[in-house]
Formats: C-alpha cells, sequence, structure tokens
C-alpha cells in the first residue's frame, strides 16, 4: 500500500517496474526530474533494472550497470482497464530480458504486452505470444 509503506525495504532486485506516479509519491516529488528519480530508485533498492510506465508516453527504463537510459513509445490502441498492465510488462520485459534478450529488445517485448493488457476489460484475455511475435516481425522488417 502505497499510502503506509515504501519500496525502501526491498533490496538487491534485479527488476523493478513502477508506474511514474507511483515512482514520484515513493519520493514525495511531483516535479524532480525523472532520470534522476529512477537512478535514486535503483542505488536504493540496488535494482539492475527499473522501468517506468507513463501511460500514453510509453515507457523508460534505466539500467544501472551500463548507466543509460533507454524508450519505448506507447502501443495500445485504445485502453479500457489498466489493472494488470505493470504485471504484464514484468513478465514479458524479465523473461526476456533473463533469457538473453538486450534490454531494448526486452522493454519493446514488455510493452507490447502491456499494450495488449490494457485493450481488454479485467484481463479476460491472455496476453498472445503470437499477437507479439506477428507486431515484432512486422516492426523490425
Amino acid at each position: 500500500n502505497s499510502s503506509y509503506h515504501t519500496m525502501d525495504k526491498y533490496e538487491k532486485v534485479e527488476c523493478v517496474i513502477i508506474n511514474e506516479s507511483e515512482l514520484r509519491h515513493e519520493f514525495r516529488n511531483r516535479d524532480g526530474d525523472l532520470d534522476d528519480l529512477m537512478k535514486t530508485l535503483s542505488q536504493t533498492l540496488k535494482a539492475m533494472n527499473v522501468v517506468v510506465t507513463r501511460g500514453n508516453q510509453g515507457a523508460k527504463l534505466y539500467q544501472r550497470t551500463t548507466d543509460e537510459f533507454l524508450t519505448c513509445p506507447a502501443f495500445a490502441a485504445k485502453v479500457v482497464d489498466k489493472v494488470g498492465s505493470g504485471d504484464a510488462m514484468l513478465a514479458l520485459f524479465s523473461a526476456s530480458l533473463r533469457s538473453g534478450v538486450d534490454a531494448k529488445l526486452s522493454l519493446l517485448v514488455g510493452s507490447l504486452a502491456a499494450a495488449q493488457s490494457v485493450e481488454t476489460i479485467g484481463n479476460s484475455k491472455s496476453v498472445s505470444k503470437n499477437t507479439i511475435l506477428k507486431t515484432l516481425q512486422h516492426s523490425l522488417k
């Protein structure tokens, strides 16, 4: 519960996925530089990867090992229900990254999964591997 607990009790995590408002709430910082907040969270938690989802502005990744930021656009055609989109992002991003896929492509795969997730109400449809693969094939031509 973001009203009562902070994230600083979690340490040495491989990956954190958080939306921008949750990140700003964590640091009680409405207007600060997003990159600085992401770096601070990474240092505080000793997190290797911090992904911040930003709704229609897409997602941003900070990698502590390389000290670099990557961005990915949003892909949802129509947002119906945002519940579970962070979970979809986490599942596909972390699985891709852990499987040896580079960070930029992993962020893209996670973003495509999140986009599928928000386009249906109540997670009534599972994220489709085939849809993600078709989108990737089309996008990477």
